[in-house]
């Protein structure tokens, strides 16, 4: 029996040429199957037929494969080809020995050996045509269904016959090669369906899950977010809106805006914390000596002589008759005979308080009401520190804290009253009314000592309020008047704009309300088409589509998934917004 190499449909001349080398027999079979690459170029069977030689090889080759049979003939090589249906003693060239029933004599071991390697043999070649020619099915011509049990019967006798030596002769009566053979393949093409269905059904689901993630790479997961900063330039206006109580609506092209009228009298009251402080503490006391450069002796008497150190004020504590001069010891250096002065003085400070507290030394301006005040010739030092003086304070209720809660309660007032008009909508600005006190009263009168008083104001409030949103509105569309067409004014906060009150008369009803408007004018940027136009960019090819146009200031590009360097190929996956 010749030994077969079945090759595989990515082996080379190599391979091919390893494996004959380990072959013992000299004879081989080479089966090939359709378009292997040993039948890419004929100059591979040439080299495989010069390494046969080499070895000393006889090769036959067994294949379907026209192109590799015609390149086998012109290498040299002997063509081997499958057996047809009919022959019972020669399967192939691979010759497969059954004896004849009078051959009783051999062994049954024998007999039963031979079969198995004819059976098997089968298998193999019935697993390569499966495997590697699809055309195989159609060469032989099988026995027909009903045929097909008789042939199963056959292999299972076969099979029988080499586990039961004993049973042998009429095994052999019964099973012949070629049914065998046509069992084997049979089966084998049943298998190789059901592999090649599950083959399909993985292919199936490959397909499907490479087209579900594709789709989601591709079409779920990108997204591309655009916005747009359009061109701006800055819009200044000034203009006189006139307001009336007698206007129905406001009108733009005239700028008359409609006032309503207020004429309000209502009374408020409140409670306040006195200010005013009155200062009780103890009194500082000390001596002080008298300096008298009037050459002549003079009387101070406590009650017309003050003495001050800034804005505190002490006074003496006893007349003094009779004051002798002082003289200088030496007239050029200024310095004090102090043999010549008089005994020291106490005086106290006039108000109470540690403010009043003075060090030694400290110098004291002195004013009588006789001598007046010279400085210069008349003033005094404090001998000893002034001490004793104490902080006690009580709270009065004083002038100014009248003042100041009859323009508290005027201002609560006037809160009430635009609260009021807020709630329509209504603006009073300054100088659009009059507040005139009708009444002012104070449950404690100035000068009283309380640390708290209550007052009560009764005013009249007149003037002229204008609705705030149509102030706005009339402002904008008297502005967009002006704007070209392709420009659009910014819809800036309603404090960004000044307003004030030029003139008023409220007899009349009329005024006039000064305006100073400052905003942006912006470009209109047209973004419908825009996404189709970005679809399969990269970020700089939208970054030079979108700056080329003369409406747009800036853009910022966000791309998602992180890794997405170009835009979605769909326009609906691209999400374009105008920032102002």
């Amino acid at each position: 029996m010749i030994p077969s190499i079945y090759i595989n449909l990515e082996d080379g001349v190599s391979d091919i040429a390893t494996r004959l080398k380990r072959e013992k027999s000299r004879q081989v079979v080479l089966v090939c199957p359709k378009r292997c690459s040993l039948f890419s170029d004929s100059i591979n069977l040439k080299l495989l037929k010069k390494q046969a030689d080499l070895l000393d090889k006889e090769v036959f080759i067994l294949t379907m494969d026209e192109k590799g049979q015609a390149y086998a003939r012109e290498a040299g090589f002997e063509l081997r080809s499958l057996p047809k249906p009919g022959q019972s003693k020669t399967i192939s060239d691979i010759k497969v020995q059954v004896r004849e029933p009078e051959d009783a004599k051999i062994p049954v071991e024998t007999k039963t050996h031979v079969l198995a390697d004819a059976v098997q043999e089968i298998k193999n070649l019935a697993k390569v045509f499966t495997k590697t020619h699809q055309e195989v099915e159609e060469k032989p011509k099988f026995r027909s269904a009903v045929a097909a049990p008789s042939i199963q019967t056959q292999v299972s006798a076969c099979e029988v016959a080499k586990n039961s030596p004993g049973e042998d002769k009429a095994v052999e009566d019964n099973v012949t090669p070629d049914a065998i053979f046509h069992a084997e393949l049979v089966e084998s093409f049943k298998i190789e369906k059901q592999k090649k269905r599950n083959q399909k059904t993985l292919m199936a689901f490959v397909a499907v899950t490479l087209l579900v993630i594709l789709g989601v790479v591709f079409v779920v997961l990108p997204k591309a977010t655009v916005a747009i900063y359009p061109k701006t330039q800055p819009v200044t206006r000034d203009m006189d809106i006139s307001l009336s109580s007698h206007a129905v609506d406001p009108d733009s092209g005239r700028l008359i805006l409609p006032a309503a009228k207020v004429s309000e009298t209502m009374e408020v009251s409140d409670k306040f914390q006195s200010q005013g402080k009155k200062e009780i503490g103890s009194k500082a006391l000390g001596t002080v000596r008298i300096f008298n450069f009037t050459r002549a002796p003079i009387s101070l008497k406590a009650g017309t002589t003050v003495l001050t150190v800034g804005s505190k004020n002490y006074s003496l504590l006893a007349d003094i008759t009779q004051l002798r001069p002082t003289s200088y010891k030496n007239a050029t250096s200024k310095e004090v005979d102090e043999a010549s002065l008089a005994e020291p003085v106490e005086v106290a400070a006039v108000e109470g308080g540690e403010s009043s507290n003075l060090p030694a030394g400290t110098r004291m301006e002195i004013t009588n009401q006789v001598f007046g005040s010279r400085p210069q010739l008349l003033y005094a030092k404090t001998e000893t520190a002034i001490l004793g003086g104490v902080s006690r304070y009580l709270s009065v209720v004083s002038q100014d804290d009248l003042t100041a809660s009859q323009n508290s309660l005027k201002e609560k007032l006037l809160g009430s009253v635009r609260n009021q008009l807020s709630e329509k909508k209504l603006v009073l600005l300054e100088k659009a009314y009059i507040l005139e006190s009708l009444e002012f009263v104070s449950d404690k009168p100035a000068g009283t000592e309380s640390p708290n008083f209550t007052a009560t104001l009764k005013a009249r409030i007149i003037g002229m309020a204008y609705n705030s949103d149509q102030l706005h509105n009339l402002v904008f569309d008297r502005i967009k008047q002006t704007l070209a067409v392709n420009k659009k004014l910014e819809q800036s906060p309603e404090q960004d704009n000044s307003y004030v009150i030029k003139n008023m008369d409220f007899n009349n009803e009329l005024g006039v309300l000064s305006v100073h408007f400052e905003g942006r004018e912006i470009y209109n940027v047209d973004i419908k088409n825009l996404p189709g136009q970005l679809a399969g960019k990269t970020a700089n090819q939208v970054n030079e589509i979108l700056k080329s146009k003369s409406d747009i200031e800036r853009i910022d590009v966000m791309l998602a998934p992180s890794w997405q360097r170009t835009f979605p190929w769909f326009a609906n996956k691209i999400q374009v917004i105008v920032q102002n």
